[in-house]
């Protein structure tokens, strides 16, 4: 026996847009609102089931999520722009896979010996069809970069960190951490002089680590880098290790946003009783919205790498010493600018303890690390983040002055190491650029505070994301 669909208004976990705008248009009254208990019983009806539905439930796996409801908010789109990112990663990834050679080992294909990797790198630069998936894959790395980072962002300028979401937010941190370090990993395989370059650069930074540095190094790039190890190690964990790492934390993520619910837009709760969703349901209508954002970004990506083609080989050659002029891509200038402006005396050494702290250590490690921990322990920094409350709607971010100041305090410091991987370029000083790394962000921070601060309503007016509607309004009529 099949199931059919309880009415969504009598579903007591879930709204939909359409079924408010019908209520609201026949003017149907406003009962009081239905406990869970009160909903009635499911319907079944005579239809025979399916091959599958008789040996997995196919039916009744739909009728809990395919009628799930997705609130819609313009930056809510962020994260499945990540996910699509992913799979177009994953999926360029693996037909690159069919004709890289991951391997630094020398082989003369008729204009003298170049290492493998070089060499199947200027073939896929070769085909056409493999050259604009190469792009992609590139473009598509900032992207996913781009994605998460502001899908952090809205999470955090809103509020929607807090409890019961803190687990879930230092899962999305890591996730960024490790996007970061994929992208960096994936440097390396075009073996050219810009990436043994820019990876070295990474295996200096490695071994600075006190203790476990050179441990940790020869681990993560197979030896002293470069050696005939590097590649195949740098290769895995590109392509093996940190796909399963991203696979297994924005598997774990989703689960968690469903298992907790996803947050909703302030009007959402003058039109639904607190604890149901305000949106539009899995199928078929979040399914087509999503299917349009994945066939935008396919055809964004495709248009961007035929016009804005990544660096070829040629404007580095193979690797034979030091590249002139590296910088990393954008969402690492700012560790890069650091490193840059850093005194080369910013050192410390305890001999009976044999420690040892570097520069490259303080900018590499020290530096990124802090922000990023700075950035994860944010729900228990967070005063406003009471217990016994549960935080289910988008706070306004000016109704937080703290937190705006901080943000912005935070995002205009990050911006100014992107200056300062610039700053001898453009005609500053060592000592300027300092002075502008610490006096725009408390600038910043105490501007955002003031706007915030007065565009803030008075605590009686403050919206509440916790508090139910006062008055049942359209929320008793979804209720019933």
């Amino acid at each position: 026996m099949r199931e059919t669909p309880v009415p969504a208004s009598h579903d007591p976990d879930r709204v939909y847009y359409a079924d408010l705008v019908a209520e609201r248009r026949q003017g149907a009254a406003l009962p009081a609102p239905a406990s869970a208990s009160a909903i009635a019983p499911r319907v079944k009806s005579d239809r025979p089931k399916g091959w599958l539905d008789e040996r997995i439930g196919t039916h009744a796996f739909f009728l809990k999520f395919g009628r799930k409801a997705f609130p819609v908010h313009s930056t809510f789109f962020f994260g499945e722009m990540a996910s699509f990112a992913f799979v177009i990663l994953i999926l360029t990834g693996v037909y690159l896979g069919l004709i890289y050679v991951p391997s630094n080992a020398e082989v003369d294909l008729g204009e003298g010996p170049l290492p493998q990797a070089f060499a199947s790198t200027q073939l896929i630069e070769s085909i056409p069809v493999a050259n604009l998936f190469r792009s992609v894959h590139h473009w598509c790395a900032h992207l996913m970069v781009a994605s998460i980072l502001l899908h952090t962002l809205r999470i955090f300028f809103t509020g929607t960190y807090r409890k019961p979401r803190e687990l879930n937010w230092v899962i999305g941190v890591a996730l960024l951490a490790m996007t970061l370090i994929a992208s960096f990993v994936g440097y390396s395989l075009p073996y050219d002089s810009y990436a043994v370059t820019a990876t070295g650069i990474g295996y200096g930074i490695a071994r600075s680590i006190p203790y476990v540095g050179n441990i940790a190094a020869d681990l993560f790039f197979g030896g002293l880098f470069p050696t005939l190890g590097s590649l195949p190690r740098l290769y895995t964990i590109h392509v093996f290790v940190m796909p399963l790492l991203l696979l297994g934390g924005i598997s774990a993520h989703v689960l968690l946003v469903i298992k907790q619910k996803h947050t909703q837009p302030g009007y959402a709760r003058k039109l639904a009783e607190p604890g149901r969703v305000l949106g539009v349901p899995l199928w078929p209508y979040q399914a087509l919205l999503a299917g349009q954002l994945l066939l935008l970004m396919f055809g964004g990506l495709f248009l961007l790498s035929a016009f804005v083609p990544i660096h070829p080989l040629d404007a580095y050659g193979p690797p034979g010493g030091a590249a002139s002029d590296v910088k990393p891509d954008w969402y690492l200038m700012w560790t890069y600018g650091f490193l840059k402006i850093i005194p080369t005396w910013a050192t410390l050494s305890v001999d009976f303890l044999n420690l040892n702290i570097g520069p490259e250590f303080i900018g590499g490690i020290l530096f990124p690390g802090f922000i990023f921990t700075l950035i994860a322990l944010a729900p228990w920094l967070d005063r406003t983040n009471h217990r016994g409350k549960r935080f289910e709607y988008l706070e306004p971010p000016t109704q937080a002055p703290a937190r705006l100041a901080a943000g912005v305090a935070v995002l205009v410091f990050v911006g100014t190491m992107f200056l300062a991987a610039f700053y001898d370029e453009i005609g500053l000083s060592l000592l300027l650029m300092w002075v502008i790394a610490l006096v725009a962000p408390l600038a910043s921070a105490v501007v955002a505070y003031g706007i915030a601060w007065s565009r803030s309503p008075a605590e009686e007016d403050k919206f509440d994301p916790t508090a139910a509607p006062e008055e049942p309004s359209l929320a008793a009529v979804v209720g019933d």
